[in-house]
């Protein structure tokens, strides 16, 4: 599956966002599986171990989107039941007593 845009590191949290990695999780795994049924039919090299690693591919785009639907859906749950309260600020540092260091 291709990186999402922008920044792929956020959280996913609309339906709508979800939904839109789903849909091209599916598009990606067919095409994959076009490639898995070319690749046993062109006459190359290796035939069968490309259409597997294509297989193989199209499974894991899609059990990479159900994973996340699956985190996005508790993850969802779990906000709606409890929202948590603010986070305590962290404190401050203590400024270093050490001496300087003299120049030489």
């Amino acid at each position: 599956m291709r990186p999402l845009d922008g920044d792929q590191f956020t959280v996913v949290r609309t339906t709508t966002e979800i939904a839109a990695i789903r849909v091209k999780a599916i598009a990606e795994a067919r095409h994959l599986r076009a490639l898995a049924f070319v690749a046993l039919r062109d006459g190359m090299p290796h035939a069968e171990t490309r259409a597997a690693n294509a297989r193989a591919a199209a499974r894991s785009v899609l059990g990479f989107a159900r994973r996340l639907t699956a985190e996005a859906r508790a993850r969802a749950a779990l906000c709606a039941a409890d929202p948590s309260p603010e986070p305590e600020p962290l404190p401050l540092p203590e400024p270093c007593s050490a001496p300087a260091l003299e120049p030489a």
